[in-house]
């Protein structure tokens, strides 16, 4: 039998621009490509050439189709507005953007099922495409839906809708799929499979850590409570005067950016300069081995629907402090590291006191155990495709394909 052909939709897509965009999606199309037929689109927004959309330029120097390690992916063009001003109408844009392309491609890849990235507006618009061509759809949910769902009545009712149409409604962890559950209600179709790690490139190695280095990897923003970290920073600098915080990523847009630059300028009002280094986004390659210098990750967020950076620390022997802030409550065990209380600068100093001060009682043998055998993407690949099997199944019952 002749493996399942799979379409992927998500914005979120490693391309030229972005090399560092949705990491996650690609890691996971890789592995299922081992098992099935695989194209994606990643649609980018259209910018025109006209002076106001200079800074958005780089959205054009994306090509319209690419292969990226073996795998087809595509760029279609669909409007959207700055920011959120039209966000409960991004997948009317979305779908009459990407309808003609899905139409063309369906002749040469005639797929059996849609896979969307994201409940809106990619799972909105996949669903409306599978109805089109009767094929089932899966969803994975990388965002928790709470505060976001109550602040958008429009986007609230689509996304719960395509999560009735969906064969199988994926959550990254508990704590994601319980936020869907408040709107649409339990459902055995809600799943949870989370985010994987590639031991290959996450693991550690003889040479061992700086320990006066403190790691954090990911977007530079205030929902990821570094203005706390900064101020725990400051305590513990107190505490111990070589010690040494490392920033690791950036922000992709422009609101994004603002935020950045604002927690910058707090490195000097606390008094932190040559203490704190932003060192910009890292390939992964580049990530693992800060990891593996690193006396520990720290994941200080207020809100996170996984946190995929602290089973890639844990893969590399590198014990984590994050808060109980949603997903790293799936992750951290007191073997593996602690969980503190988000949003409070105390606690997360003393976490992060308690485990520089015990450092040499974590075993990165078992830390890497725990990582691999929990997350490890074979294992998260495989989940994904029983779903899709599972699903195939149910619609073939139905006489809806082929």
């Amino acid at each position: 039998m002749a493996p399942p052909k799979i379409l992927v939709i998500s914005r979120n897509y490693p391309n030229h621009a972005m090399a560092q965009l949705g990491l996650w999606v690609e890691w996971l199309v890789k592995h299922t490509g081992k098992l099935c037929e695989i194209r994606v689109l990643a649609p980018v927004p259209y910018c025109p050439p006209l002076p106001r959309c200079m800074r958005f330029s780089h959205f054009r120097r994306i090509p319209a189709h690419e292969h990226l390690d073996g795998i087809e992916v595509s760029h279609p063009r669909f409007v959207t507005g700055p920011r959120y001003l039209l966000h409960s109408y991004e997948a009317d844009s979305y779908y009459w953007s990407l309808r003609r392309h899905v139409e063309q491609l369906r002749r040469a890849f005639p797929f059996d099922l849609i896979h969307a990235h994201l409940s809106y507006p990619e799972g909105v618009v996949a669903a409306r495409l599978a109805q089109s061509y009767k094929v089932p759809v899966l969803i994975t949910e990388h965002a928790p839906w709470l505060p976001w769902m109550e602040e958008y009545p429009r986007v609230r009712r689509q996304a719960v809708k395509a999560s009735q149409q969906s064969a199988f409604h994926i959550a990254v962890s508990r704590f994601t799929r319980d936020t869907i559950a408040r709107f649409t209600g339990p459902s055995d179709n809600l799943r949870v499979i989370p985010i994987g790690v590639d031991g290959s490139v996450f693991g550690p190695d003889s040479l061992g850590y700086l320990a006066d280095q403190i790691l954090y990897v990911g977007r530079i923003q205030f929902v990821k409570g570094i203005d706390i970290l900064l101020q725990a920073m400051r305590r513990l600098i107190d505490w111990r005067s070589g010690l040494r915080l490392v920033l690791v990523g950036g922000s992709f847009y422009g609101h994004q950016r603002s935020q950045e630059e604002r927690l910058r300028s707090l490195v000097s009002d606390f008094g932190l300069e040559g203490h704190v280094q932003f060192v910009g986004m890292k390939s992964p390659l580049a990530v693992a081995e800060f990891m593996r210098r690193s006396a520990l990750l720290v994941l200080p967020s207020r809100a996170e629907a996984f946190g995929a950076v602290l089973v890639e620390a844990l893969a590399c022997g590198t014990p984590v402090v994050a808060t109980r802030c949603g997903g790293p409550e799936d992750i951290v065990n007191e073997h593996v590291g602690l969980l503190v209380e988000k949003e409070d600068v105390e606690a997360l100093a003393s976490g992060l006191r308690h485990v520089l001060e015990h450092r040499a009682a974590y075993d990165s043998t078992l830390l890497r155990t725990h990582a691999i055998e929990n997350f490890d993407w074979k294992l998260v690949a495989s989940q994904v495709v029983n779903l899709y099997n599972q699903a195939l199944n149910q619609n073939s019952t139905h006489g809806r394909i082929r």
